[in-house]
């Protein structure tokens, strides 16, 4: 339907509104899309799924930049989360009208992958206040990374697609991939990782994002005591102000150089050769 200038569209969890009617093609597009992020969520052996309450969540369409950025995007971003909003924003210049500008940093083409990402924030609402950031955002890679294709997942052979996906993203980087350390990512808050983001130097954006991606993976594919960790993790995130402790409980100040150190050996006979910037002494 259309209201006050915008077009409304619902699929069964999401309502989306743009500025200009979205075609057929689109519109199936972002609903296949959507509404598989939270039926693979809900799949998820970890209790990961929470979407927003009070009906359906909502999805914001901005026809540029500007206005994008004007409603509390990221400059250069192509989607973002707005927990205040309930909401995700998209930039229809990037999904809808590809490829973008010459010189824009967004990717040529519309980047589905990410679409995913974005929708993964939405349905993992519930928790994204109490969670740290590295571990949100590598979730949402981690699923990004499994999407093949039109809202299809495949986690059989997801070292594969996590090495893929890193090398699409830091395709600069050629045979050595450059990370920010467990540690530094860890110790990111919203704030500080969003400035990161914004302001940090063309085409290294991604970076702290591959590091959290490879931390999921490993509480993920760690062994049976990582999965388990991470379950009762995820079990008893309330209240806020204990989080700091659990994620201590969950991967010790103590034991993240070596798990750093651990991570650069298990990716390096599986086609990724990680070099993880140094951390300054205390």
């Amino acid at each position: 339907g259309q209201g006050n200038s915008t077009y409304i569209y619902h699929t069964r969890h999401f309502e989306l509104r743009s500025p200009t009617a979205l075609s057929r093609r689109h519109l199936q597009k972002f609903a296949t899309i959507a509404e598989s992020v939270p039926q693979v969520l809900g799949k998820f052996p970890l209790p990961l799924l929470g979407m927003p309450e009070g009906g359906r969540a909502k999805v914001m369409i901005f026809p540029d930049e500007e206005s994008f950025v004007e409603n509390g995007g990221i400059s250069g971003a192509a989607g973002y989360y707005s927990g205040r909003k309930q909401a995700i924003m998209l930039r229809a210049d990037t999904f809808l009208q590809p490829p973008p500008p010459t010189g824009s940093r967004l990717p040529p083409k519309a980047d589905y992958d990410l679409l995913v990402h974005e929708f993964v924030h939405l349905c993992m609402h519930r928790d994204l206040g109490y969670l740290p950031t590295w571990f949100s955002e590598g979730v949402e890679e981690y699923i990004a990374a499994a999407h093949t294709n039109d809202g299809v997942y495949r986690f059989d052979n997801i070292s594969s697609e996590i090495r893929d996906r890193i090398t699409k993203g830091l395709s600069n980087d050629k045979n050595l991939v450059r990370l920010p350390s467990v540690r530094e990512t860890m110790l990111l808050t919203s704030d500080t990782w969003r400035k990161r983001i914004e302001f940090g130097e063309e085409g290294d954006g991604y970076r702290v994002y591959a590091t959290s991606l490879l931390i999921v993976h490993t509480l993920f594919h760690g062994g049976e005591k990582r999965r388990m960790d991470t379950k009762n993790f995820l079990n008893n995130l309330r209240p806020r102000k204990l989080i700091d402790q659990k994620v201590e409980i969950l991967i010790p100040s103590n034991d993240r150089d070596k798990l750093q150190q651990r991570i650069a050996k298990y990716w390096r006979p599986r086609g990724l050769r990680i070099e993880f910037e140094a951390v300054p002494e205390d």
